[in-house]
Order: structure tokens, then sequence, then C-alpha cells
């Protein structure tokens, strides 16, 4: 199976990163069957079967927040380490292996700290992640590579996720998850083989997070750019625990529904990933961020419009936008940093943008359970097209005034 996916396109790869990026391959793969057995399940089971309410969801989303917020000391950290590849994978399996221990949870406080675990332990890799891939493709091809790269991984995650959401029904969610572990550790012993020999420089000893924390001072281009995807994204933040909300107890969604809603933004994604890498090689990432925002608008848009209609169609609309725009935002992210940022501070740059991401990420979420108690589902997901708006505008100004 593996030869069937990788023979052919190894055909378009240059042959000094074909090792590198058949590895990255295979870990991202066996990643993409880690998330088809967890993550569309994780709130909606929380919601479901742990009887959650909206302060506890608000807790799932901010626990992704608070393993961003960390990843600032880590981004400093990894720059004194030579081994960048161990930065990524042993945190990696450690955060994925928490999964094992799913069986044993049977109230919603132990499911929120395994959760919340995982979150914290999972991000501690990112900024090593981000230098590694930084290190294996080479600039005009590392759009498009890491685009098909991520196509691979949603199309897994696109035929494992129905047959996820079948064993969740019969073997329930304790052992579901429990599998997606094993997968999850086999990727980062994958991942773990690849070399940097040869490219890895020595580590720098000489950075202080004193130091590190006057980047967008320092750095205003850099500065702004934060500011005005932090202000992009705590709109998203504010829905994201009411999201499963409008699903369980609006739509009243099944299993299989949920994970129908997976596939669906797995497609999309797939398929984004793959044009979304050409358009960043010929048109830069900043361009790929601001239409990402632009086309976010209809994520919250649809889930509004199933609050007043509640017509399932909506947000299966929402979930094909949702994948359009996380491939979009995703690869424009990552090849933003790597344009805006020095060769020697990548990982600082990173874990900078990755903290912001994760203050958002811990005030957004209970924000919006908070708001959503005085002005229901439709004004939380009203304020989020807004924000939307405000800050997709900002970024096109922002590139603009870059060209």
């Amino acid at each position: 199976m593996w030869k069937r996916i990788y023979n052919p396109l190894s055909l378009f790869i240059p042959p000094q990163v074909k090792d590198a990026f058949e590895k990255d391959l295979r870990a991202s793969i066996l990643a993409g069957m880690f998330l088809a057995f967890t993550s569309p399940f994780i709130s909606v089971i929380a919601r479901k079967q742990l009887n959650a309410n909206p302060f506890q969801l608000s807790f799932i989303s901010a626990a992704s927040g608070i393993g961003q917020f960390l990843t600032f000391y880590w981004g400093c950290l990894v720059r004194t380490r030579k081994d960048k590849v161990r930065m990524v994978t042993i945190p990696g399996a450690i955060a994925r292996g928490i999964f094992l221990f799913m069986p044993i949870v049977y109230s919603i406080n132990s499911f929120l700290l395994v959760i919340l675990i995982y979150q914290i332990v999972s991000f501690i890799s990112t900024p090593a992640y981000a230098e590694v891939i930084k290190l294996i493709y080479p600039d005009p091809l590392r759009g498009s590579l890491m685009g098909i790269v991520k196509m691979i991984t949603n199309l897994v995650v696109i035929i494992a996720t129905p047959i996820a959401g079948q064993l969740v029904s019969k073997l329930g969610f304790r052992w579901t998850f429990f599998i997606g572990s094993l997968f999850g550790i086999l990727s980062s012993i994958v991942f773990s083989r690849m070399s940097l020999k040869g490219i890895a420089k020595e580590p720098d000893h000489n950075l202080h997070i004193k130091e590190a924390l006057t980047i967008p001072f320092r750095d205003k281009v850099f500065g702004v750019y934060l500011a005005i995807f932090f202000l992009y994204g705590i709109g998203n933040w504010l829905s994201n625990p009411i999201y499963p909300i409008v699903l369980v107890d609006k739509l009243q969604a099944t299993s299989f529904q949920v994970g129908l809603l997976s596939t669906f933004t797995s497609i999309s994604a797939s398929f984004s990933y793959a044009l979304w890498g050409r358009y960043i090689d010929k048109n830069g990432p900043l361009h790929s961020l601001f239409v990402s925002f632009f086309i976010a608008i209809g994520v919250p848009l649809g889930y509004l419009l199933a609050t007043t209609s509640s017509i399932f169609l909506f947000v299966c609309l929402s979930a094909i936008i949702s994948g359009i725009v996380n491939a979009g935002v995703d690869l424009g992210v990552m090849g933003t940093i790597l344009q805006l940022s020095p060769k020697d501070t990548i990982p600082n740059y990173m874990s900078l943008h990755s903290t912001l991401v994760g203050i958002r990420g811990i005030i957004g979420p209970f924000l919006g359970a908070f708001l959503y108690r005085f002005i229901n589902a439709s004004g939380v997901f009203s304020i989020n097209i807004i924000l939307i708006l405000i800050g997709g505008f900002l970024m096109y100004r922002f590139c603009s005034s870059l060209e």
C-alpha cells in the first residue's frame, strides 16, 4: 500500500529531499490515523456521553490554548539542542501515548485531564518541527511539498474517520482512542528516523527568554502580523465551545454524523492543501492568509443558519469550508513565519506565534461560553463573523504594504 502511494509521488520529488519526504509522509499518514480515531469525537463525547457543561466544553478548547501558550519556552529551548528531530518525536510520542489511559476514564474530570495533558505535551514539538521543515525542504518547493504531505494525511483521515465512528459506536470511545494512540506513537517512531546530518547547525546557547520577548517590538513587521492574526483568531475561539452544543442539543447529531462532518472537512482539506501549496509558492504565504480569512466567514455562518433552521446541511457546508480554511491557514502560517523570521530565530518566531494563539485560546472559549449565556449561539457566531471580516481586511492591507 505504501509503495502505491509513494512511488507515483517520487517522480515529482527532487532527489535531495526524497528520503526526508518519504519519512515525513509515512509519519504523517500514521498521524492521520491517530487524528481520525480521536479528534473528531472529543467535544461531542464530552457533551453526549459525559454530560459536559458549556464551561467544561470551553476547557476542552482552552486546553489547546494552554498548550500553545507554553510553546514560548520550548522555542527558546530548541535553539540549545542540536538534535531537533528528538525535540519533535519524544514529546509527540508521549502526548499521543496519553490516550492509552483512556480505557480507565469514566468521569468528565478525568477526561478533561487527559485532554489537557495531551495538548500541553504535544505543543512542545511545534517550534522544533518548524525548524526541521525549514531544514529539509528548499524554499522554492516547501509549500508544494508540505501541501502534498498534508493532502495525503487528510486522505487517510477521510478513509479512517468513518471506521473510527463505527468503532466508537461498537467498542466505545475509550478503546477507539486507545487504538488511535498506538498509531500516534508509531508516527513519532517513524519520524525519529529522519536524519539532519550535514544540514543541522551547531546549537546556539546565547538566546535569553527576555531577549526573545522583545522580538515583536524590535521586528515591527512581525509584531503587526501577530496582532492581526490574534484579532482574526479570537472570534474563532469564541465559537469553538458552542459548535458541539449546537450539534448535540440543537441538531441531535449522532456519532456517525459527527464523523461525517470530519470526513467532509478532511476531503476539502486534502484537495485544498495541494492547491494552497502551489498558490503559496506562486503568490506567497501572506496572500493565502488573507484569502483564507475571508473564506472562513462561511464556517460560523453555516452554524448560525443551523441554529435558526435546524438543518444539518448548513453545518455540512461549514465543515467543507473549514477544511479549505484550515489548509490555507496551516500552510500560510508556517510559510509566513519562515519568511518573516531570520534563519537562526525560527523556533522563537514560531513559539511567539503559538504563544499568542495560546493566549487567545485560553481567553476565547471561556469568553464564548460566558457570552452564550446572554446572547445565545447566534450572537456568538455573529461576533465571530465580524471579527473575521476585520481581520481579513487588515491582513489584506498588511500584505499589500509589504509588496
